[in-house]
């Protein structure tokens, strides 16, 4: 089985038992790419940015039972928003990484200034290079997220986990297990992947070693989650309406 794993962090107990198994061929990429992947018959199995669940509804079989999750704080996708110029910004740079969060920022920009912002997905290493010298409001998913440094006083950071639980009371999911139809396989496929990521949560978080041990746990274990709830559910009926509603499904 070909199998599209994220190649960040947060999505490293879902796809763990994938990585460990022999018998897949595991493709590491971003979860915007992935859902091209599956398109073309590149991968069978993709772990893709989950508003490409809803755009390909006809196309795509999507698992609902795991995914990369979070209640009231992602830590990895966060809005740079520029203290220093004009709010809502006209356009937002956003990492090309992931389509869900690139959605998720105009819709929360929409919500809170009643303007829908336009957005340009950039390179991160660019993003990184504007925020450095304070120009421009961006997005940036991922460990690129994790990893950035900013100006307090040109960058108020806002959490985009937390600012859709502020605004909706819902949790939210970022990321979604999608095959191509008629390809359909049973919920514990990737929920047997899971299982074995979170029986060796431990060696995982060990394994990174780019930040302190104690975050990592935090971040894996306690701000994110992967079973599918009640109101991960109702989140992500809620995103589709309201991607629906500004048209930019």
């Amino acid at each position: 089985m070909r199998i599209g794993i994220v190649k960040h962090l947060n999505a490293r107990p879902l796809t763990w038992g994938f990585e460990q198994n022999s018998e897949h061929k595991v493709v590491p990429e971003n979860p915007s790419l992935l859902k091209d992947y599956l398109l073309r018959g590149l991968v069978d199995v993709g772990l893709i940015s989950s508003i490409e669940c809803v755009r390909n509804s006809d196309v795509l079989s999507v698992s609902m039972k795991v995914g990369v999750c979070a209640s009231k704080q992602v830590r990895s996708i966060k809005f740079f928003k520029n203290k220093k110029e004009a709010y809502p910004p006209y356009r937002i740079l956003t990492d090309n990484g992931s389509r869900t969060s690139m959605a998720l920022v105009r819709v929360l920009v929409h919500n809170d200034s009643g303007k829908l912002p336009e957005v340009s997905p950039t390179d991160p290493k660019i993003i990184k290079e504007e925020i450095s010298i304070g120009r421009g409001s961006h997005m940036l998913f991922g460990d690129n997220a994790l990893f950035a440094e900013w100006d307090p006083d040109v960058y108020e950071v806002k959490d985009l986990a937390e600012w859709w639980y502020e605004t909706t009371g819902t949790s939210f999911i970022f990321a979604l297990w999608a095959s191509k139809k008629p390809l359909e396989l049973p919920d514990s496929f990737y929920e047997d992947s899971l299982k074995y990521g979170l029986a060796h949560i431990e060696e995982i978080i060990q394994k990174e070693s780019r930040l302190p041990t104690d975050l990592v746990r935090t971040y894996l274990t306690q701000e994110l989650h992967y079973e599918i709830t009640e109101s991960d559910r109702k989140g992500f009926e809620l995103f589709g309406k309201y991607c629906s509603e500004l048209g930019i499904l």
